[in-house]
């Protein structure tokens, strides 16, 4: 309502004049108490725009030397008042709602986290179908340096002599790729490529090692009960194979990547592996390079974050059977580069699935590190007991041999029943924390603690795996009967380190690096600001939504400037 100054109203008698004697007459005395004016309560500027309903209580006077001033109150609009309150009552109700979602919730972060999921054709697919990280492969292989002269009685014991390392980057890409709501089955492709610079010996050096075809045909062909003919005959074949000894001189890229073995022709109707072979040539890892042969499915985390990258199926299983109990069947895991966040609470043990030993392995919240940019991860360690015999790792038990109870010795895993029936066994490098006899008998190893061990270091919000190590030995046990002439000389049950191998991730890409970043301090910032903003707006509107209710002012509609009368100017008009 707009405000009207009467300026040219000047008066020396009352405002209006009196009608019917009973109308009330107010007297109004001005602040410096010079003067007196009569006033009709109900009928003063009653014919003004805007001024209905103006009375006593709703005018006050100002006195000043010659003229004083009546003010006459009127409501202020009801559209402008309302609208004034609307718009403060959606600001309060807007910053309540904000400042108890960032206040007490992760909004911003739950927002990252959905991004992740790994939806068909998203930025988090792309990511994850050909990962930018290339990990370094580190591959340390035991060199025997005098198994002849074992052979020949001149010396008891074998030594070796740990060669390399020969260093790899590796190129994952998951291949074969199937969406089935919000599980997601694929294989992965490796390609390693030999990092001449990195390496500790060329591509091409030769190593004295043990002879894996012969060794695992000659244990396969026990396992199975064959009887004295039946040995004697595949013993015979194998003394025409191009690799007949118990150990064999062969460069490093052959026996890791393959090589041209008879003794595997010779073997394939002894073998019960419904015909079929994983590969075509013989190496310790050809298996990996490639597209791989198992098949993986995982949960995509669309409907639940908390099994985001879980491994729910393995070769079309829910579960393993090579152990004896469910605990130790189990493929409840990551594979290693994504955790759900939920489970980083430092006190829930992770795990992680290794198809080459048939298991998950735990990792244990150890302490929280700082990485480059003050980021802080947490750093989640193998326990040193994962490897031990049941009776210091009452847990392991149901990775003994079901059908026998035997267990492996302290320190040893035995996988022989995930790699087509050779004898094989995995423990930390140099059978460090393993039973001491494994190390007398072969000389020249020597365990690191500083370098033999195996971590993760996650990101505590996003659960990506940022660094970390893996270190694994692979191993293989000599198993033998007098039909077997190649290994006379070997005790048996010996086992022979073959060689052992160190995964890590040395440098983060530069996009990776920029999305840690912002999921670390940009995200935290945003939070923060809008928590204060949130914070702020609720308090002043809440302020001002209260005033609004309280204080409803009315403002002046109209100023009316009279002449102070003289007393007997006064006294003339009473009368």
């Amino acid at each position: 309502m707009e405000h009207q100054t009467l300026d040219k109203t000047m008066s020396t008698s009352p405002m209006l004049p009196k009608e019917g004697g009973d109308d009330k007459m107010v007297i109004i005395t001005p602040s410096n108490g010079v003067g007196k004016i009569l006033i009709r309560e109900d009928t003063i500027l009653a014919n003004l725009h805007g001024c209905a309903g103006c009375g006593k209580s709703q005018f006050t006077c100002g006195g000043v030397k010659n003229q004083w001033s009546v003010l006459c109150w009127g409501k202020q609009s009801e559209k402008k008042y309302y609208c004034l309150l609307l718009l403060i009552s959606t600001t309060f109700v807007l910053s309540m709602i904000g400042t108890i979602f960032f206040c007490f919730t992760n909004t911003i972060n739950d927002a990252i986290l959905s991004s992740m999921v790994i939806r068909n054709n998203s930025l988090a697919f792309k990511i994850w179908k050909r990962p930018d990280v290339q990990p370094h492969m580190k591959v340390h292989i035991f060199n025997y340096t005098n198994w002849e002269r074992v052979k020949d009685g001149l010396d008891k014991k074998l030594h070796v002599e740990e060669v390399g390392p020969y260093v790899y980057s590796q190129q994952l890409e998951r291949v074969n790729i199937q969406f089935n709501g919000d599980k997601l089955s694929f294989q992965e492709r490796n390609h390693f490529q030999f990092l001449a610079d990195k390496s500790n010996g060329a591509h091409f050096d030769r190593v004295v090692v043990p002879n894996l075809p012969l060794l695992g045909v000659i244990s396969k062909a026990l396992s199975m009960n064959l009887n004295s003919l039946g040995q004697l005959t595949l013993s015979s074949a194998m003394t025409w194979a191009n690799h007949p000894n118990a150990f064999a001189e062969l460069p490093v890229h052959r026996f890791l990547w393959g090589y041209d073995d008879s003794i595997i022709d010779t073997a394939k109707p002894f073998l019960s592996l419904g015909g079929q072979l994983k590969f075509e040539k013989f190496g310790l890892l050809v298996t990996k390079n490639g597209t791989v042969s198992e098949r993986f499915t995982i949960n995509t985390g669309e409907y639940d974050k908390d099994k985001m990258n879980i491994i729910e199926q393995f070769d079309g299983n829910d579960h393993l059977t090579f152990w004896g109990s469910p605990e130790c069947n189990s493929i409840k895991a990551s594979d290693g580069s994504i955790f759900p966040p939920s489970q980083l609470d430092k006190t829930t043990t992770l795990h992680v699935f290794y198809p080459n030993l048939c298991r998950r392995l735990p990792f244990q919240y150890e302490k929280t590190i700082e990485i480059v940019d003050g980021i802080e991860l947490y750093r989640y360690r193998m326990p040193l007991n994962v490897f031990d015999d049941p009776g210091h790792n009452p847990e392991n038990q149901c990775y003994c041999e079901i059908d026998t109870a035997t267990c492996p010795p302290r320190g040893i895993i035995n996988v022989t029943d995930c790699t087509m029936g050779a004898p094989a066994l995995v423990s930390f490098p140099h059978f460090y924390l393993a039973d001491p006899k494994l190390r007398e008998d072969i000389l020249g190893l020597k365990p690191d603690p500083l370098k033999h061990d195996s971590f993760i270091d996650l990101h505590p919000t996003l659960g990506i795996a940022l660094s970390g190590k893996s270190s694994l030995q692979i191993n293989i046990q000599v198993r033998k009967s007098d039909m077997f002439s190649s290994v006379k000389f070997l005790p048996n049950g010996l086992i022979l380190p073959v060689a052992w191998i160190e995964m890590s991730v040395e440098e983060l890409p530069e996009g990776l690096r920029s999305l840690v970043y912002h999921g670390t301090y940009s995200t935290a910032a945003a939070q923060l600001g809008l928590t204060v903003i949130c914070v702020i707006a609720f308090i002043s509107s809440g302020v001002c939504l209260l005033c609004t209710f309280t204080r409803r002012k009315q403002k002046p509609c109209a100023t009316l400037k009279v002449k102070i009368p003289t007393e007997l100017e006064l006294k003339n008009q009473m009368s």
